[in-house]
């Protein structure tokens, strides 16, 4: 019985669930900004951090295949640069932080269907004002590398 528990805690996974078995690959095109506020090279930054997250994970190939098995797409839909944190009374402020939201659709190209569609996904970050422009863009680079996290771990694990 002891061993029988063993040989099935070698089997426990951190995730949710997997990958469909007929999906081997995944293209993923240059993230769309439809934000009213765009942030230059958001689009870039997303898209370059899935891509990483993807072939870092190694569930799904990234390729840029005329036939790809699946196609994960994502469009900012937000970037609010000036979140403001929780002041009181004659507090200045000092910190800011950074909301990306996104909705994101992972289409199966052999079943010809999506798995997910127009799923939302915000991303945070924060940064010292006295930082100025460089803390609010690694603040940036924060929310992005948080909200790949989370359509990576929908896309590969959450079934």
């Amino acid at each position: 019985m002891f061993t029988m528990a063993l040989a099935a805690g070698g089997c426990y996974s951190f995730r949710g669930g997997s990958v469909a078995p007929h999906l081997h690959t995944v293209t993923i095109p240059q993230a769309e900004d439809i934000s009213p506020q765009p942030y230059q090279a958001a689009r870039e930054l997303t898209t370059t951090s899935l891509i990483q997250k993807f072939r870092d994970d190694n569930t799904l190939r990234v390729v840029d295949a005329a036939s790809p098995d699946s196609r994960l797409e994502v469009t900012l839909v937000s970037i609010n640069t000036q979140v403001r944190r929780n002041i009181s009374g004659r507090e200045l402020e000092s910190v800011r932080g950074v909301e990306i939201v996104a909705r994101s659709t992972f289409f199966d190209n052999v079943k010809k269907r999506a798995i997910y569609k127009d799923k939302s996904f915000t991303g945070v970050g924060q940064f010292n004002l006295s930082e100025g422009p460089a803390g609010e863009k690694r603040a940036v680079q924060d929310a992005i590398n948080n909200l790949t996290s989370q359509i990576l771990n929908d896309t590969v694990a959450d079934w």
